[in-house]
This record gives C-alpha cells, sequence and structure tokens, in this order.
C-alpha cells in the first residue's frame, strides 16, 4: 500500500471522524515542540515520521526535524525562517491553542493511533476495490505491515530502561510451560522467542510439538500451522493424547466402548484448550504472519520450516529457507510471541549412523541456528522400532545450559512423551547426563538458572 496520508482517499467522508482526531493531535504534538522543544523534541522525532504527517503539519515537522539535526534550536522564528513568512500566523495559532507540553506523549500516542486507523481504513477501501486475489493479498499485506511496524519502532531511555528493570525486578518472571519439568527448568522461553524443534523423520518431532501446544494452550492462544499433515489428522494425534486412547485404533476405527468413554471425557477439556489447527499446505510466510495477527496468538507452531511456501518461485531451496529462518524471527519480535518452527535434521553419513546430531544437522541453511534463540534436537538413539526411548538434545539455549541432553520415553501409540526419572538435574556439556554434577565452566551458570526457577516455584 503506497499511499499516505494527503492521499485522495482520506478526503472521503468515511474518514471525517478519524480525520478530525488526527488534526486534533497533530496541532497537540507541533505545538508541544514549539513551547517546549528542549522536553519533546526526544519523543517526537524518536517515535513520529513524515508519513504521519499532513499538508502544512508535515511541512512544519520536516522543518523542526532539519533544525534537531543540526543541533540548533526549535522555535517559531528558526522555523519560520525555513517554511515561510506565510506561516507565521499558523505558528502562532499553534502556541495559542495547545495548553501545555507536558502532555506530549499523549499527543504522539494520539497521532500513530489515528494514522494507523487512517491507512487501515485506507486498505479496507483498496481491498474493495481489488480485481484479483493477488491484489487484495498485498492490500492486507501492506495493512499488517503497517501495523508492524508502527507497534514495534519504540526508544527507551537509560533512565526508563533502568526503571522498568527494577519493576520487573519485584514481580516473579512469566516463562512458558513446555510440560516437562526438567525441561521448563533448563529452557526459560519467553514472548519474543523463536525456538527450533528439529529432528530426523519419525523421530517424533511432531508428536513431541503438539504435546508441548497442548500444554501451552490450558492459558495461551496457540495456533498450529501444519503444512505437511491435515487439520483432522492432527485431531486424531491430539485426541490420542489427551483421552490415552490407541492412535492405531482411532485410525482403524476400532474403538471398545471404554475407549469411546475415554474420548467422551476428554471432549470437556478440548473446549478450555485454546488451541486452533490450521492446515497450512501451500501457505507463504506473509500469509502466516497475516493468520497469527488476525487471530491474535500467542504462540504458534509451524511445522515444519522447510516447506513453507516461497514468494519468489525461483530462489533456491537454501535461500528459501534462510529467508524463511529470518522471517520466522521476525515474526516474534515483531508480534511479541512465541514461534516456534519444526525443522528437518539432514541424515548421518553411514559411518556416523549413530552419532547424535548437532546444530549443522538442521537441513538446508546455518541461518536457522543463528536466528534461533533456543534449538532442541529430537532422536532415536537406536535404530530398533522396539526401542521407545529419545534423547532430547538442549543445542542452543540463548539465557541457559546447553550442549546436554535429556532422556525421554515415547509412547508413540498414545502421542505421548515422557520424562524418565532418576535424571540428574541437569545435563553436562559433552550431551550425557553427568552423575557427579555440573562442568566447572557452566556450574555458575546452571546454579544461577536454577535460582531463577526456584523463584518460579
Amino acid at each position: 500500500m503506497t499511499e499516505n496520508l494527503d492521499s485522495l482517499e482520506y478526503q472521503d467522508k468515511r474518514f471525517s471522524l478519524a480525520r478530525d482526531r488526527m488534526l486534533e493531535a497533530q496541532v497537540g504534538v507541533i505545538g508541544s515542540l514549539l513551547l517546549d522543544s528542549e522536553h519533546c523534541a526526544g519523543e517526537v522525532f524518536a517515535r513520529t515520521k513524515e508519513e504521519n504527517y499532513t499538508g502544512e503539519y508535515k511541512t512544519l515537522f520536516s522543518a523542526a526535524k532539519k533544525l534537531y539535526r543540526d543541533g540548533k534550536m526549535i522555535d517559531p522564528m528558526t522555523i519560520r525562517g525555513i517554511v515561510g513568512q506565510n506561516y507565521t500566523e499558523m505558528l502562532v495559532q499553534l502556541m495559542e491553542v495547545t495548553p501545555t507540553a507536558a502532555n506530549c506523549k499523549l499527543y504522539v500516542d494520539m497521532l500513530l493511533e489515528q494514522a494507523m486507523l487512517l491507512k487501515l481504513q485506507a486498505a479496507g477501501m483498496a481491498l474493495v476495490d481489488c480485481r484479483s486475489t493477488e491484489d487484495a493479498r498485498k492490500a492486507v499485506q501492506a495493512a499488517n505491515d503497517a501495523m508492524i511496524l508502527q507497534s514495534t519502532v519504540r526508544s527507551i531511555g537509560a533512565q526508563d530502561g533502568y526503571m522498568d528493570f527494577l519493576e520487573r525486578l519485584e514481580n516473579k518472571p512469566e516463562y512458558i510451560s513446555w510440560g516437562i519439568p526438567k525441561l521448563d527448568r533448563s529452557v526459560l522461553a519467553s514472548m519474543g522467542y523463536f525456538v527450533v524443534i528439529g529432528g530426523r523423520p519419525s523421530a517424533g518431532k511432531t508428536a513431541l510439538s503438539l504435546q508441548f501446544a497442548w500444554e501451552q494452550a490450558k492459558n495461551r492462544k496457540v495456533g498450529y500451522f501444519s503444512l505437511e499433515t491435515t487439520a483432522e489428522l492432527v485431531y486424531d494425534r491430539l485426541v490420542s493424547l489427551a483421552s490415552g486412547v490407541s492412535f492405531r485404533r482411532i485410525k482403524a476405527r476400532q474403538l471398545s466402548q471404554g475407549e469411546y468413554d475415554k474420548i467422551a471425557a476428554a471432549g470437556e477439556e478440548f473446549g478450555r484448550r485454546k488451541l486452533e489447527v490450521i492446515y497450512a499446505n501451500g501457505m507463504t510466510l506473509d500469509e502466516i504472519r497475516a493468520k497469527a495477527m488476525s487471530r491474535g496468538y500467542e504462540i504458534i507452531y509451524v511445522d515444519y520450516l522447510q516447506i513453507v511456501a516461497s514468494e519468489d518461485r525461483r530462489s533456491d531451496l537454501r535461500t528459501t529457507v534462510t529467508r524463511i529462518s529470518m522471517g520466522l524471527h521476525s515474526i516474534a519480535l515483531q508480534l511479541g510471541i512465541l514461534v516456534v518452527g519444526l525443522a528437518q535434521l539432514s541424515r548421518p553419513e553411514t559411518t556416523q549412523k549413530n552419532s547424535p546430531p548437532g546444530l549443522s544437522s538442521l537441513k538446508e541453511s546455518g541461518q536457522i541456528e543463528q536466528d534461533a534463540d533456543v534449538v532442541l534436537l529430537l532422536y532415536k538413539i537406536s535404530d530398533d522400532a522396539r526401542n521407545r526411548k529419545r534423547h532430547l538434545r538442549i543445542a542452543k539455549n540463548k539465557e541457559g545450559p546447553a550442549d546436554g541432553y535429556m532422556e525421554l520415553d515415547f509412547d508413540g501409540d498414545r502421542q505421548r512423551f515422557f520424562e524418565i526419572a532418576n535424571q540428574d538435574d541437569y545435563p553436562s556439556q559433552n550431551g550425557r547426563i553427568d552423575p557427579n554434577g555440573l562442568a566447572n565452566a557452566q556450574e555458575e551458570e546452571f546454579r544461577e538458572i536454577k535460582f531463577r526457577s526456584d523463584r518460579r516455584k
């Protein structure tokens, strides 16, 4: 969407209320600059741009910004020296109608709100005039971009940052639960994180991610984007997980009365969980982001990231996966949500068949390990199909211990993972459970993590 706030579409009478409010906000912002530029300039120029203003107010803002960049005083005389004598009366009126510069921040908030509202209203009008779904998609994406850019650009001064820290220090940190106690103690993930769960085919990464999503949906709105499996099959897995009924028997539709009763009993829990499954085959990154925004998801899962559709059909797979990884990381930061991306791992060489995977095992792009805040790698420890044991390796952990693993028992027929008891509290650097304690190099870090964990209890 290329329209600016001076375009003809904003003259439509249906925009009159938002336009009048925006006019009031522009008067307040520019008037505050004229009354007290020393205290208002930082707020105004850090948070607003020329595109947020219209007509003569845009001209005045540009002049004030030039003075600010040049290190010169901002007052009616210096601004008039740039814009000309014709603005004299307007400058005087702005100072007269602005009661106080103390409300500058409120005026800026109002200006940004109304500027965004006008852009969204114009996008709605543009959507009505679209002649193809591609034009409509671009209009919706432009509106989403406007909202994201408006909401994420902010500047925090040192004093404000310190006071905010002291306030946060008094409150218990809210980390996102994974439903596995050992993992909850080690991976302290919060909103804005990008987490990657890697696994080779048949390791159980989809089942593990669904178990995580099911747990988190107790108190957060979760969107599960399934690019490879239909929503119906995903819900078959979830019913098995929630009810404890055999997934194989559910698929074969060979259920006993007792199993029907278990499934019926699980129905009440499905009514409480805030989980939505989206069959996302063919969806692009922009479409996933738009869906996440429109539905208000706090956590999203993407299964799996290497098959998200590319906007550029000419790109090779490595370039595409790099862009998708960077895009998912941006979604997490811009929307302030947890993004969990599943990823395929490359198969080990024949000579290293039973070796555990590492960050280099992430297929198609090294960008994934760069973007992720946390990387969890799930793998079998034996080729024997009867062996249910899995290792979950913490290959990367931005704010905690890494390069160790925990042992899990995977009940594939009921789509459940269980933490194996009697494990040491923390993994060691070498990827094995260390019965003698922590590696010296990470001992202090682990103690700090445990202290933070204990505070949560």
